[in-house]
This record gives C-alpha cells, sequence and structure tokens, in this order.
C-alpha cells in the first residue's frame, strides 16, 4: 500500500511582537468543559488561519489539538496578564488544564481497530539554567515531558530534538529546528501521532481520475477515491441547502475522516468564517446507499502563528517587556525575563485507499532577552587638562603637555 501520513509541526520561540492591532479575545467561558473549550480554541484556530493575511496557500491543514496541548504547557509557567491571556484563549484555568488533559491523552491513546495513537512531550533546557521545580513535576506527571538540560550552543542538541521528534512522529516530521539562537533558554514540545484503516465496510477504496475544479474556476484531473462503490454503503451525512457533509469512519470505532464543502456560491473560505464546524458535525444523520468521491491528499504546509495567536488575545507572551513566564525557570542568573519569539507549525497529510497516518509536533520555545548594556560612561574634558603621548611597548612619555585655554591656541 502507499504509505499514508499526516504531519503538523508547530513552532514556538520566544520575538517581540508587541505593536499588534487590538486583540479580539474570544474564549472567556471559564468552567466550561474541556471537550467544549478545545472545540472553541480549534473552531478559532481555524478560522484565524485561514483569514491570516500572511498565509498564502490554497490547502491549508492545522493541528489544532497538538498546537492546545503545547499552549497548555507553556500557560503553566505564566503569571499575571500573561497568565489571563492563556486562559481566556484556551477557555480554561491553566491549573485546571493539566491533570484534564493527562486523562483525555490517555483516553486518546486507548483505540482498537489497527489505529495507533500516540501523545508525548518534552522539555528541553539549556544547561545553563535550571527548570522551575513546580512546572518540572506537572511537565512531566501530566504531559509526560520531563526536562532535558543541553548545551544549546552545541549542534548535537539541535539533532537530538530533532532525533525525537522523528522517534515520536514515527519518521513523518523530521527536521524541524535548524538552530538554536544564543538567547533560547527552553523549548517545550508537543507531539501527536495517528495510524488508522479505513472501516472494513469500503477498504480499500476504489482508484480513480476525476475532475476536480478549484475556485480559480480551471478544472484538473486528479486522482479520487470513491468510498460506498456502486451500490453506496451506510454513513452519517447532513445534506443542506447550502452545504453537504459525511463522515467516513475509521475501523476503530472512535476516529473519522470528516468532509462538508458549501453547494451555494460561498466561497470555501467565507463558509468556515460563518458556519461552525461543530454543529454541522452534530447535526450528522445515518444514511443508507451513500457514494462518497474525494481527491486523494498528499500535502505539507507550513506557516507562522504570531499573528494568529495574537488575535486570539494572546498579546502579553511575544512582549519582551510585559511576558511574565518567571513559573518555568527556576533562576535567569540575572538576565531579564522570557518571551515568546517564533511561532510556526509544519504539517503533512497524505490520505489514500487503505486510510490516514498522522503526525504533529508543536514547539514552543522560550528566549531570555539580552543583559541590559551597562551604563554609558560619558568623559567630558571641559576643565583643565594634561595630555601625553606615551610608548605604549615601554610607558615612557614622549611628550606631556597640559590644556588650560584652548581659546588661546
Amino acid at each position: 500500500m502507499k504509505k499514508l501520513m499526516c504531519c503538523a509541526v508547530l513552532f514556538f520561540i520566544f520575538t517581540p511582537a508587541c505593536a499588534v492591532d487590538e486583540p479580539v479575545v474570544v474564549f472567556v467561558n471559564q468552567g466550561q468543559t474541556l471537550n467544549s473549550a478545545i472545540a472553541d480554541f480549534s473552531q478559532e484556530l481555524f478560522r484565524q488561519t485561514i483569514n491570516s493575511p500572511v498565509i498564502d496557500d490554497e490547502n491549508m491543514v492545522i493541528s489544532p489539538l497538538s498546537a492546545y496541548y503545547a499552549l497548555a504547557m507553556v500557560s503553566l509557567g505564566a503569571n499575571g496578564q500573561t497568565f489571563d491571556e492563556f486562559a481566556r484563549l484556551l477557555g480554561e484555568d491553566p491549573k485546571l488544564l493539566a491533570i484534564e488533559l493527562s486523562k483525555y491523552a490517555e483516553s486518546l491513546m486507548d483505540v482498537s481497530g489497527s489505529t495507533k495513537l500516540s501523545v508525548a512531550g518534552s522539555v528541553w533546557i539549556c544547561d545553563e539554567f535550571t527548570v522551575a521545580p513546580e512546572f518540572s513535576r506537572q511537565m512531566t506527571d501530566y504531559f509526560g515531558a520531563p526536562a532535558f538540560p543541553r548545551d544549546f550552543g552545541a549542534r548535537e542538541t539541535v539533532d537530538e530534538i530533532n532525533a525525537w521528534i522523528y522517534e515520536k512522529t514515527n519518521g513523518l516530521i523530521g527536521e524541524v529546528i535548524n538552530g538554536i539562537d544564543k538567547y533560547d533558554v527552553m523549548y517545550l514540545i508537543n507531539t501527536l501521532y495517528m495510524y488508522a484503516k479505513w472501516a472494513n465496510a469500503f477498504r480499500p477504496m476504489n482508484e480513480s481520475i476525476r475532475t476536480f475544479t478549484p475556485e480559480s474556476g480551471t478544472a484538473k484531473d486528479v486522482d479520487f477515491l470513491t468510498a460506498g462503490g456502486s451500490s453506496g454503503t451506510m454513513l452519517d451525512v447532513r445534506v443542506t441547502q447550502k452545504y453537504e457533509s459525511v463522515l467516513l469512519p475509521y475501523n476503530d470505532d472512535r476516529l473519522g475522516f470528516f468532509m462538508v464543502r458549501p453547494t451555494d456560491d460561498t466561497t470555501v473560505r467565507d463558509f468556515a468564517q460563518t458556519n461552525d464546524l461543530a454543529e454541522i458535525f452534530a447535526g450528522l444523520e445515518q444514511q443508507k446507499n451513500v457514494v462518497v468521491h474525494m481527491p486523494e491528499l498528499d500535502k505539507n504546509f507550513d506557516f507562522g502563528l504570531i499573528e494568529i495567536l495574537q488575535a486570539m488575545g494572546l498579546v502579553d507572551a511575544f512582549c519582551f517587556n510585559t511576558a511574565d513566564f518567571e513559573g518555568l525557570v527556576e533562576s535567569l542568573l540575572g538576565y531579564p525575563g522570557l518571551y515568546i519569539s517564533e511561532a510556526e507549525q509544519f504539517v503533512r497529510i497524505m490520505v489514500d485507499s487503505e486510510g490516514t497516518e498522522a503526525a504533529a509536533v508543536t514547539i514552543i520555545g522560550a528566549r531570555r532577552t539580552s543583559l541590559p548594556p551597562p551604563p554609558q560612561l560619558i568623559l567630558d574634558f571641559n576643565t583643565p587638562y594634561i595630555y601625553a603621548i606615551y610608548d605604549l611597548h615601554t610607558g615612557i612619555p614622549l611628550f606631556i603637555g597640559i590644556v588650560d585655554n584652548p581659546a588661546a591656541f
């Protein structure tokens, strides 16, 4: 069979990005269930991503769950206004999230059938610094993310981090970090890996060449998959005057591949901005004799996240002079505080006649600001002074003079 893959890498490092528009704070329902908090976050992250002016790709794909886990990790080291912004972004008090996310990851990995699913985490810290004890305990206990002290100036550390990612994503994601800045202090990493085969009722799917017409209007012949064959099969669908949607199950009785497309004149991005995917998904109903045609997928995607998260209300975390991450590192040895300097996600997805393989990596890197420059020394020879011309090898003066009244020169 062809290799099936879906990979996502979300990459955060801590640059000043303080000058932003007024944030759109969306998640304010403290105490809502974890399911609804993640669903709300996922919907808004998707909307902000497709609406981002810095993203120019017709076939984008993101991993909201991996992003949520990574943001929840770093939020436990935040304080003050920075902590409050994380709480609004994540839809729940970060201090309550850790144990809930731990239980959810355990539940998610308890799959059946041929499905493989794993959630993993790690913390990498420059060996000049020490992880705050309470933060280290929470990372280990709830996120399976032990702290690895490493020499951030060594190429071997870059290779080791990339190798860890490669292993946890079953080889789907390789080189994520190209180098480590001298001011980087910590990387927090979440990985999410999934392999699943289609339900036996329509596996393997039939393959054929069919025509696909993008919004640009230029039709193309591409490889398609067909579920249901000529006689159709039982599937959960919802069809209205504005859209049609369907769920293709995998053989684990838990995961499924959901699709929805507008059928009126609405563009797919406008549709995503004005419709709630969770509501459409919840409205699916089982119907007989359903046949589904869809293109095969093989996609790499990467994009920056700073502007997106700022639009979602996370602003202080990216400002070197306002970010408060005192809970991350026990001591900064006299250095100023930490801030998020970079955020990026890399994604790969492959779907074929056998099923889907997926991986996501989210990296959040904490960076310290540089040490402030020493106080400026000003020497003002505005009163009489002596001068000399010395032989620097021997200390012997060749000339010695005095300036008492420059106006008399």
